[in-house]
């Protein structure tokens, strides 16, 4: 059976994917990550290699040793952390999507290794152009993490256009489940003080998530399907709109939070000030889409690789709160 050979695996989607492909029958798995963490018992696992090294350092070092069966995941990306750094962001996400693509692919083409999954993201799409957003939608990134990862794609496209490479694409939503905090932690922290909540916008917009675990499902499911040289948009079905989602999870908690409903445009308006300033409590890619209707179509991935998700985005939402509750203070 093949490798797996996982580039970010050490990270939040990277270590489900591990459990996921362990217990579909994977006997080879190598993650190749620069961070070390607590939990890394996970890859003493008979089977799985941990490489505690960069993409370029990897490559260079031939520490991977690409074999033509191997199967790459690409998830190694930065985090979008609002004002860090607060100059080079574009060079701060390409080191990963960008450059680091451009590492593992060809040294993928030299060794005759075909199959890739890239992760992508559905910030590749930026202001909505059509309803419903499919992957058709044209690419307009809001910011330097969307444009990065549209570079990456490109990079990607051009060897399977030359007929060098096989591979499937995923564009995700935000993905959370218990452990990914990120921007929630800001809102988790007003639930739990039983403080007003302000939003960007009436709330009356459709946010979508998607779970870790449907993530990396889909992985599996591309897997089972012999890896459509495809993109799929992965997000829950039938999100509620933005003001039902948090109220649901204010009042399940027994929270006195309430939630302060704003002009979408005067508020966008302040936070690109902020951002100008590099003390925005956000980053362009989250505040510029917090009011509108940003749900992606995800009937292409049913219908190609019989994915459909199975967590719902108030599953998800309380999930991730009351494993930052249960960890909040560790």
């Amino acid at each position: 059976m093949a490798r797996h050979i996982i580039f970010g695996g050490n990270g939040f989607l990277g270590r489900e994917l591990v459990v996921q492909l362990l217990q579909f029958g994977a006997n080879k798995i190598v993650v190749v990550d620069p961070q070390m963490r607590p939990d890394a018992e996970l890859y003493r696992q008979k089977g799985v290699e941990f490489i505690q090294t960069t993409i370029a350092d990897s490559i260079g070092g031939n520490l991977v040793n690409f074999q033509p069966d191997d199967v790459v995941h690409h998830l190694a990306s930065k985090l979008i952390i609002p004002n860090r750094p607060r100059t080079g962001r574009y060079d701060y996400f390409a080191e990963a999507n960008v450059v680091g693509t451009k590492l593992i692919v060809e040294a993928m083409v030299a060794a005759g290794c075909r199959n890739m999954h890239f992760w992508s993201t559905d910030m590749v799409y930026g202001p909505v152009k059509l309803k419903p957003r499919t992957e058709e939608h044209p690419l307009f990134p809001f910011g330097h993490y969307g444009d990065a990862k549209v570079a990456g794609e490109k990079i990607v496209r051009e060897y399977v256009e030359k007929g060098d490479l096989n591979c499937t694409i995923f564009r995700p939503r935000l993905i959370i489940g218990a452990g990914r905090l990120g921007i929630l932690e800001t809102l988790f922290k007003l639930i739990y003080k039983g403080l007003p909540i302000p939003l960007i916008g009436f709330g009356k917009n459709r946010f979508q998530f998607v779970s870790v675990h449907d993530c990396a499902r889909a992985s599996i499911m591309a897997l089972k399907s012999d890896n459509p040289c495809e993109t799929f948009n992965l997000g829950s079905a039938n999100p509620p709109m933005v003001s039902e989602l948090l109220n649901d999870l204010i009042e399940e908690v027994g929270s006195k939070s309430f939630l302060i409903k704003t002009p979408g445009s005067l508020t966008k308006l302040a936070l690109e000030a902020l951002n100008l300033l590099k003390i925005s409590p956000m980053d362009p890619e989250q505040y510029r889409i917090a009011d509108l209707d940003v749900s992606l179509d995800i009937t292409k991935a049913e219908n190609l690789i019989d994915w459909v998700p199975q967590d719902h985005d108030s599953q998800m939402l309380r999930s991730a709160y009351e494993h930052w509750l249960e960890h909040r203070n560790g």
